[in-house]
């Protein structure tokens, strides 16, 4: 079982392109949509990266359990759902009015 893991960020520009050519961006859209980050990644973004021990994995290895959902404090379910919570839920009509945003159902 996984106990550490860490990654080092890309930070070469080729690369960057390269990836979101996989995502089905063009270099062109990368440019219009991202083109902060490409500008910042041309002036040489450094290396950086890390790594974090997953302190959960190891308590479930050492409960002897068999899903780190058993042993995680705010679990959720893999529909991203907090059954403690009752979350997500449907917000009431003064949810939405103190927030100012309107429900538009698509068009049939």
């Amino acid at each position: 079982a996984e106990i550490l893991s860490g990654a080092i960020r890309n930070h070469k520009p080729d690369i960057m392109f390269k990836a979101f050519e996989i995502a089905g961006y063009g270099a062109d859209e990368v440019r219009r949509r991202f083109g902060g980050m490409v500008n910042a990644f041309h002036y040489g973004a450094p290396p950086h990266g890390g790594c974090a021990a997953g302190i959960d994995r190891i308590v479930m290895l050492l409960a002897e359990e068999e899903t780190i959902r058993e042993v995680m404090l705010f679990p959720m379910t893999q529909r991203a759902e907090d059954l403690m919570m009752g979350a997500p839920s449907v917000p009431d009509n003064a949810q939405l009015r103190e927030l100012h945003v309107r429900i538009v159902e698509p068009e049939a």
